[in-house]
């Protein structure tokens, strides 16, 4: 007690105030660093929910061109919506790597375990979020809108956590080696993504002239099917099974798999054969 009475120069209480100064900046760092992490979080949900969209608008799409071409004979309306589903799946990958490049920069900031020193990630987060929003400015500006606020709320925390002489501007916006190599990991993923997720539309058989049977090979696989119920809650057309059958076999190479597809549609390999015979009759597959 005696040695605090005396302390006239104020040794202890700066030292206290140091102290809480330090918990006060990394706590300040933690919030900012929880608050940039969140918001990038809101983001890949939105991205994830424009991602369905154009799946739901592609397969529209993708239908529409089938009825047109084959059932209604409108070769002309068939081509604007296959056109039209070749500009939705580019959009479609623009948006998994987006995607992906989101998920890549939120990992990277939640596995910060120094956040004394968060000017370099920080700044490798601003860089990969300027490449993602020039990926997707072209095609989603809404997204890319979304994303430039993302860069802003960056800045704001190099602002606020560090001082502005601790940063090398030099080489601030090159991408390094490392995350090139990563921009171009993701490129590929999100291709392949895109890929499986939309089927290709074969253009060939859609443009004006070919008139042509849809060449198909029947085969019966292993698949079990499970006992259709007596009455079902919905019953699906004939019209509407052999759109699905003429759908798969466009999305299959003109390969048939009859138990595949009866399981699919939840309808009988019967139900299935009786399609096929329909749409050959129709001269729209020769088997």
């Amino acid at each position: 007690m005696a040695l605090i009475k005396t302390d006239k120069g104020g040794g202890l209480k700066k030292f206290l105030d140091f102290v809480a100064s330090g918990f006060r900046t990394r706590n300040s760092r933690e919030n900012v660093l929880a608050i940039l992490i969140s918001q990038i979080s809101l983001s890949v949900q939105e991205v994830r929910a424009a991602k369905t969209r154009l799946e739901i608008r592609y397969n529209n799409l993708f239908r529409k061109a089938i009825e047109a071409k084959f059932f209604k004979k409108e070769g002309d309306r068939a081509l604007i919506y296959a056109n039209e589903a070749v500009q939705v799946k580019r959009m479609h990958k623009k948006i998994v790597f987006v995607e992906k490049l989101l998920e890549q920069v939120k990992l990277r900031l939640e596995t910060i375990e120094d956040v004394s020193n968060i000017s370099i990630p920080i700044m490798e987060t601003a860089k990969m979020l300027s490449v993602a929003k020039d990926y997707v400015k072209d095609v989603m500006p809404s997204i890319a809108l979304n994303i430039d606020s993302l860069i802003s709320e960056t800045r704001k925390v190099l602002s606020e956590t560090v001082d502005v002489t601790e940063i090398n501007t030099e080489g601030a916006l090159e991408i390094d080696p490392a995350a090139r190599e990563l921009l171009e990991r993701l490129d590929r993923v999100a291709a392949e993504t895109t890929k499986n997720k939309l089927p290709e539309i074969p253009m060939d058989l859609l443009l004006p002239g070919q008139e042509k049977s849809l060449e198909v090979k029947i085969k019966e696989s292993s698949i079990k099917l499970a006992a259709p119920p007596k009455i079902r809650v919905k019953r699906i057309k004939p019209h509407e099974i052999d759109q699905s059958v003429l759908e798969y076999a466009l999305t299959h190479g003109g390969f048939i798999d009859v138990g595949d597809i009866a399981a699919r549609l939840g309808v009988s390999r019967k139900e299935v054969m009786e399609s096929l015979h329909r749409l050959r009759e129709q001269n729209k597959i020769a088997y």
